[in-house]
């Protein structure tokens, strides 16, 4: 359902015609994918730029594509997608898995679409690199529908794969990378003849807009935008690559967030930070203390995972006073030597040392789950097992996180050519589903394996 931002009048540049302000659609398209939910899934970007827009007057419309199941949505906000079985591209020939279209269909958006006068702005957010194809339909049928409307892609997929994104999105007017807000303003000025009020960039965050999110009908959770940028160097994250530098919000104004969207009845937040608890003592200490103080209480979710470094006794009983419901640790590997060409960010006996101190806090086994990375290039089975294991005797429960080959990171350059798919070729095959690097030495079969045995 389109849902609606008050609509102004658009203040006259010097030399043009004063005209009234475009309306503006945004559009989280729907998705393809081999396995999909809802892990607190939200088009933060999307909505902040939608928020921007609304302070300068614009009339807003939103379509979120990724519908879920509301009956069969869990306490915590999570639920998974609506979805239905596709036929295979030629892409993946000899792939054995069962292809699914996630979110509204085709169909349901043309009828969506159909119910709206025509647009003059219309955005698509295009998030996971494999995911393009979803959004590449969503703007050939804005573009057969509103031949008139001017279209931008951005998100993710084009910041990691500009040249590939310009031909994927060709009937796109504009496809922007993160970080380009001026060019995206400036297009919008001199295509409509207005001028923007607000031009906030993302070097001061505590300017920005709330995210729009009143644009839905329902607000079942509201994930937080605390940071920019991380302060370690992963190498298989792209988190440098797009954010060079750490930027954040200052405490205070997150809390002031909180507070609002509390206000309006909502319980549940989610923050995607992966420096969240770097220099504590400045930045998650006070926040989490202000939060604390919340009556009713929250509920905060933490999908990106918590450094095990930053975690000691003081902290741990801070995670659960201010509503930290779960607790997700990133541990990667169990191995010292893999632990250091990753990054270095945390070994087994600090990680150790994280989890006493949750547990003496009062988290219990099933509040605490860790992140291990599989599917890495030359990596064996037997080396998740091992890990599994020593999250089994810690009382921790194991998370298969599959490794997802991203552009721009050192592991992606250094063993693009060896994986099994042409990653670098086409973006389609970064889906971690696919599992790109598996060898004799860890099959799918074994994959399938670890995933029964970390339930077990």
């Amino acid at each position: 359902m389109a849902v609606y931002l008050a609509l102004g009048q658009a203040e006259g540049r010097k030399g043009l015609k004063t005209m009234k302000k475009p309306t503006v659609l945004a559009i989280n398209p729907y998705i393809y994918d081999f396995a999909a939910y809802s892990f607190w899934s939200s088009p933060l970007g999307l909505l902040y730029l939608a928020g921007i827009l609304g302070r300068n007057g614009f009339h807003v419309d939103l379509i979120d594509c990724m519908t879920v199941r509301e009956d069969k949505r869990k306490k915590d906000g999570r639920a998974p997608f609506v979805k239905q079985k596709v036929v295979r591209p030629d892409a993946f020939k000899g792939v054995r898995k069962n292809l699914r279209r996630y979110g509204m269909s085709p169909e349901e958006l043309r009828g969506e679409l159909a119910g709206l006068d025509r647009p003059d702005l219309v955005l698509v957010t295009s998030i996971m690199t494999y995911w393009y194809a979803g959004a590449r339909e969503v703007i050939d049928t804005v573009r057969e529908m509103f031949p008139e409307s001017k279209i931008i892609a951005g998100g993710i997929y084009p910041t990691l794969c500009y040249e590939e994104a310009l031909r994927v999105f060709a009937k796109a007017d504009l496809v922007v990378r993160s970080g380009e807000l001026e060019l995206f303003y400036r297009f919008i000025e001199e295509a409509f003849m207005v001028k923007l009020a607000s031009r906030p960039l993302m070097d001061d965050l505590d300017i920005l807009p709330y995210p729009a999110y009143d644009l839905y009908p329902d607000i079942p959770f509201v994930p937080l935008l605390t940071s920019l940028g991380c302060a370690f160097k992963c190498t298989y994250c792209a988190t440098p690559y797009m954010y060079p530098k750490i930027t954040r919000r200052h405490p205070r104004g997150v809390a002031e967030e909180i507070r609002h969207w509390h206000g309006l009845g909502v319980g549940r937040f989610v923050i995607y930070d992966d420096s969240f608890l770097y220099n504590s003592n400045c930045y998650a200490r006070p926040l989490l203390s202000e939060v604390a103080r919340l009556s009713p209480p929250v509920d905060i979710y933490n999908p990106n995972a918590v450094n095990a470094a930053f975690v000691d006794d003081d902290l741990a009983g801070l995670l659960m006073r201010s509503g930290f419901r779960e607790v997700r640790i990133g541990l990667e590997t169990v191995s010292p030597s893999a632990q250091k060409d990753m990054g270095g960010k945390v070994t087994n006996a600090v990680f150790e040392r994280a989890v006493g101190a949750l547990k003496r806090a009062g988290y219990r086994k099933e509040q605490l789950s860790a992140y291990i990375l599989a599917g890495l290039p030359g990596q064996r089975w037997e080396e998740v097992k091992q890990a599994i294991d020593y999250l089994k005797a810690l009382g921790v429960m194991p998370y298969i996180a599959e490794y997802t080959p991203i552009p721009h990171t050192p592991m992606f350059e250094k063993f693009k050519d060896t994986a099994r798919f042409p990653v670098a070729e086409d973006a389609i095959y970064q889906n971690n589903a696919l599992f790109p690097f598996a060898w004799e030495g860890f099959t799918e079969e074994d994959l399938n394996f670890l995933k029964r045995y970390a339930k077990e």
